[in-house]
């Protein structure tokens, strides 16, 4: 093989990859198990709900990757690949289900900066509020 072929080859294959790399970053990709979307959200969404969420959102330090306003520009979300979510993104917010939400917050999600939180709640139940609160930021 000469080297132009070579050259050729190894430019094509660097596409292919980067552009996997960037299809497997689509905001729309889970990050969760299927088997989480049917996990149904048991608290209703009311203000007083919401409210409770978004306190727990800050309490937790969510803001300080997500950013306060869950936009994901946060101070700990320099130089993260892939960056936080924004919760505002109403393609992401129409793609992922409450359960799938919730379980990304409990248990992390492999190949980003999202660590496992579940420990961080008193009431695991609490879960639901803060994804109450997530949802409200699509709006």
């Amino acid at each position: 093989m000469d080297l132009k072929k070579v050259a050729i080859a190894a430019v094509t294959t660097a596409f292919v990859l980067s552009a996997s790399v960037a299809m497997a970053k689509s905001v729309t990709d889970p990050r969760a198990p299927a088997s989480a979307k049917g996990e149904a959200n048991p608290v209703s969404v009311d203000a007083e709900s919401v409210s409770f969420g978004e306190e727990l959102y800050q309490d937790l330090g969510c803001g300080g990757c997500h950013g306060d306003a869950g936009t994901g520009d946060g101070a700990g979300a320099a130089g993260m690949d892939p960056a936080p979510r924004d919760f505002t993104d109403g393609s992401w917010q129409k793609a992922r289900a409450d359960g799938e939400l919730k379980y990304t917050i409990f248990n992390g999600s492999d190949g980003t900066g999202m660590i496992p939180n579940e420990a961080m709640f008193d009431e695991p139940e609490d879960v639901w509020h803060v994804v109450n609160y997530l949802r409200s930021l699509g709006h």
